[in-house]
C-alpha cells in the first residue's frame, strides 16, 4: 500500500514538472494561455492516471494478501485459541464469583427480613399484651367508679361512737344529770 502511494505521488510531480516546463521561458514567446487545471487533470487521467491504476490493480491484490498472511502468521490459529481459551475461562471464573457475590447478598437481604419479621412479630406480642393489660386495667378502674357512683346514690349514714361507761346504766335517765353528780368522770 506504502509503494502504490509513493508511485502516485511520483507521478503527480512529474505531472506538475511538466506543468511547469510548459510555462518556462522557451514557450514565454507563446502567446497561448497556460491550460487550465481541468484541462490538466483531463490529460493526466486520460493517459498516466490509467495507467497508474492499471498497474495498481495488478499489484495491490497480491500487497493485500501479503500483509493479511504476515498477519495471520503472526497470531496463529492455535495461539489464538488458547488465548480465546484463556479469555474464556477468566470470563467463567468472572461470572462465577458475580453469581457467588449475589447469592451472598440475596442471603443476606433474607437474613435481613427474618430479624425484621421477627423484631415485628415480637413487638406485635409484647404491643397486644400491653393493651390486654391495659383493657384489664381500664376495666377494674370502670367497675370501681361504678361501685361508688352507686354508693353515692345512695343515702349517707354515719355512726357516732361514744365513750363507754363503767356499770348498768339506766337507759331513761338524762345524762345530763349523771355527769353533774360524778364530776371526776371525763367528759366526753
Amino acid at each position: 500500500m506504502a509503494e502504490a502511494e509513493a508511485q502516485l505521488y511520483r507521478r503527480i510531480q512529474e505531472l506538475r514538472a511538466r506543468a511547469r516546463s510548459e510555462r518556462s521561458p522557451e514557450a514565454a514567446g507563446d502567446t497561448t494561455t497556460m491550460p487550465d487545471l481541468r484541462t490538466i487533470l483531463a490529460r493526466a487521467e486520460a493517459n498516466e492516471l490509467r495507467q497508474t491504476a492499471a498497474a495498481l490493480e495488478q499489484s495491490l491484490p497480491e500487497a493485500v494478501e501479503r500483509a493479511i498472511e504476515r498477519t495471520m502468521d503472526e497470531r496463529s490459529t492455535p495461539r489464538r485459541l488458547a488465548e480465546l481459551r484463556e479469555l474464556v475461562r477468566s470470563l467463567a471464573g468472572q461470572m462465577e464469583q458475580v453469581n457467588r457475590d449475589l447469592l451472598a447478598e440475596r442471603l443476606g437481604r433474607i437474613e435481613d427480613l427474618e430479624l425484621l419479621v421477627d423484631l415485628l412479630s415480637t413487638g406485635m406480642a409484647s404491643l397486644r399484651q400491653d393493651v390486654a393489660d391495659v383493657s384489664g386495667t381500664i376495666a377494674r378502674m370502670n367497675s370501681s367508679v361504678n361501685g361508688v357512683a352507686s354508693r353515692l346514690d345512695q343515702p349517707l349514714q354515719v355512726t357516732v361512737e361514744r365513750p363507754r361507761q363503767t356499770g348498768v346504766r339506766d337507759l331513761f335517765r338524762s345524762t345530763e344529770q349523771h355527769e353533774q353528780s360524778n364530776p371526776s368522770a371525763p367528759r366526753s
